[in-house]
């Protein structure tokens, strides 16, 4: 794959994270609005739900901001991807399995989230591999 490509991919893959961490922090702004998005539909939003979406949020927003912020220079900075997967991704992804055992969530409705998560684990880590013999 030609240079030009090989950076093409990466910013696709910073775009395509921050895109999905950005819907993301800003679902969870609105407790309501994300547990029916989660398929929680049986919490209530109760102060303890909003105060943790709230801790969370901004450090959703703020990963958003750090994938844009790679993009800017994405061959010094691919490895932002790498911390992205390990322990981001991988974290989310072993606490959405936590919800499905504990019954918290349906199969139904964590599935399409693993399905994601594990697409951009694939996508971002082809990108940084693809990309690591290039030199800034």
């Amino acid at each position: 794959m030609q240079t030009k490509n090989k950076i093409i991919l990466l910013r696709i893959s910073f775009w395509t994270g921050a895109i999905i961490d950005g819907i993301v922090g800003i679902s969870m702004l609105f407790p309501g609005f994300w547990s029916t998005f989660n398929g929680l539909n049986i919490l209530d939003s109760t102060p303890v739900l909003n105060y943790a979406l709230w801790v969370g949020a901004p450090l959703m927003l703020g990963w958003t901001m750090l994938l844009l912020w790679a993009d800017r220079k994405p061959l010094e900075r691919k490895e932002v991807l790498i911390i992205t997967v390990f322990p981001v991704i991988l974290v989310l992804m072993a606490n959405n399995l936590f919800a499905l055992t504990s019954q918290l969530i349906s199969f139904e409705n964590i599935i399409p989230q693993l399905v994601i998560q594990s697409l951009l684990v694939l996508l971002f880590l082809f990108s940084y591999f693809n990309a690591r013999n290039i030199h800034d």
